[in-house]
């Protein structure tokens, strides 16, 4: 029931699930449309105007324009996703074409030009000149929906500019990986009042452990950690996954390990909590939106693009994610139920392993880039200056790296002072008043600038 409920989840997202919605829609209406016509011809045309009303060859011939005029804005309408689609795989990466097919948007202007052509089609083989009615006014309302395709056709053209900018793209990922951080039932606020909770100890004392193995083959995308918690805390066992998600799994392969003192546990139903793919990328998740950003960036910043104002743009955006994950409690690796019991166990990333996979391609592919590695260092002091003394120890540790990475060789003066600068801030906001400046410059800057009267103290200050 589970797995049925997550591919319905899945299907919801699919290009095809609202038009074919729309489009089931538009033929219950048509039938709706063809029976009002003929009881108007039954009660000599009361309460609507005649001019609305027209023969059956003047019907026929409308309808059928009305037709061809839609089907033409659907294709036009299907080549500019075309083009969209294309502008994402090329410029910015090949993840971000599910957020504008997953667009509900572009899905409804689509179902609604499809759902036209149903409706007017469907007109067309109901009406017969055999029945002897004289006036029609389904041409009338076949009118109306090609009067509503053509303002939906107007706003799709004014959505897809706006979908194109690569602004909005970075935005709208934004927008939707801290919602996930939002709604993940894993995730909580670290000033709740309940934050500290006493985990019951582990033990194994009298079980033995039994296995689940996968039915079939393919790339681990996504765990159901809330119903799979919810399965274990209802049989009363310890669940261990063995597999992580992008891992490929074989038919057989043992991917949980269970502990239970009911002998009469099923491992096999465990498996339903496993979403397999073809593909390795993982369901929409944060790692996901986070991957999608810095995509982006390398991409700005590669020789053959070479926009580095994106970049900066998917590093501010990051320093926005990571800012609202550090102020909620990560996951450990023991997930308990509502009464303190382990229930699964399983391999969890840190705030710094969130930070690491954020910053570390950027920091190789920026390092003679000095904007990009001063963007870095700016979206370090916002996650900092949002959060509190733990994540400020973090910050301040994590930089030593990004420091690390730096092409000092390719910079030049103003280069170093302006690098300078943007540490200072960094220190500001991990309110650190006595860090040592000559430490940076002696450990990390070339010997030509460690004794520069550039770069005294007293220039250092903002």
């Amino acid at each position: 029931m589970h797995l049925n409920v997550h591919i319905l989840k899945k299907a919801q997202k699919s290009f095809w699930f609202v038009p074919v919605i729309f489009s089931l829609i538009s033929l219950l209406v048509a039938l709706v449309t063809f029976s009002f016509d003929w009881w108007l011809s039954q009660h000599n045309y009361p309460f609507l105007p005649k001019v609305l009303f027209a023969n059956f060859n003047l019907s026929t011939m409308i309808i059928s324009t009305i037709a061809s005029s839609i089907m033409t804005m659907t294709t036009i309408t299907f080549s500019t996703i075309m083009v969209v689609l294309t502008t994402f795989l090329s410029q910015y990466s090949p993840r971000t074409l599910q957020n504008f097919i997953n667009d509900r948007p572009t899905q409804r202007v689509l179902a609604i030009f499809v759902s036209g052509v149903v409706y007017c089609i469907t007109l067309l083989i109901l009406l017969k000149d055999e029945s002897g009615q004289e006036l029609f006014i389904s041409a009338a309302f076949a009118a109306l929906v090609a009067i509503i395709c053509l303002f939906v056709f107007v706003y799709f053209v004014h959505h897809v500019s706006n979908w194109v900018k690569v602004s909005n793209l970075i935005h709208n990922i934004t927008i939707k990986t801290n919602k996930k951080i939002e709604e993940s039932p894993l995730y909580r606020d670290k000033d709740e009042n309940n934050s500290e909770e006493e985990i019951h100890s582990i033990s194994f004392d009298d079980t033995n452990p039994v296995y689940s193995y996968s039915n079939s083959s393919g790339y681990l995308q996504h765990i159901e950690i809330e119903g799979l918690m919810k399965k274990a805390t209802h049989d009363g066992c310890i669940v261990r996954l063995l597999k992580t998600p992008g891992e490929y799994l074989l038919e057989g392969t043992a991917v949980m390990t269970i502990w239970s003192a009911n002998e009469e546990i099923k491992p096999e139903e465990y498996v339903n909590f496993l979403i397999l793919g073809p593909d390795k990328e993982p369901i929409e998740d944060i790692d996901l939106g986070i991957r999608k950003l810095v995509e982006i960036a390398l991409r700005a910043i590669s020789p053959a693009i070479n926009d580095p104002n994106t970049a900066k743009n998917c590093i501010e955006e990051i320093g926005i994610i990571l800012s609202k994950l550090a102020r909620y409690r990560l996951p450990g690796s023991y997930i308990t139920d509502s009464e303190s019991h382990v229930r699964i166990i399983l391999e969890q990333p840190s705030f710094d392993d969130y930070l690491y996979k954020s910053f570390y391609q950027l920091r190789h592919y920026g390092k003679q880039d000095i904007s990009v590695t001063t963007e870095i260092l700016r979206s370090l002091s916002m996650i900092s200056e949002n959060n509190k003394g733990d994540v400020k120890k973090i910050i301040w540790t994590f930089k030593d790296y990004i420091l690390e990475g730096i092409d000092y060789e390719s910079l030049q003066n103003l280069d170093m002072k302006y690098l300078m600068t943007h540490i200072e801030k960094l220190a500001s906001s991990c309110e650190l008043s006595d860090w040592d400046h000559d430490k940076i410059r002696n450990t990390y800057f070339p010997d030509k600038y460690k004794t520069s009267d550039s770069f005294r103290d007293t220039d250092l200050k903002t």
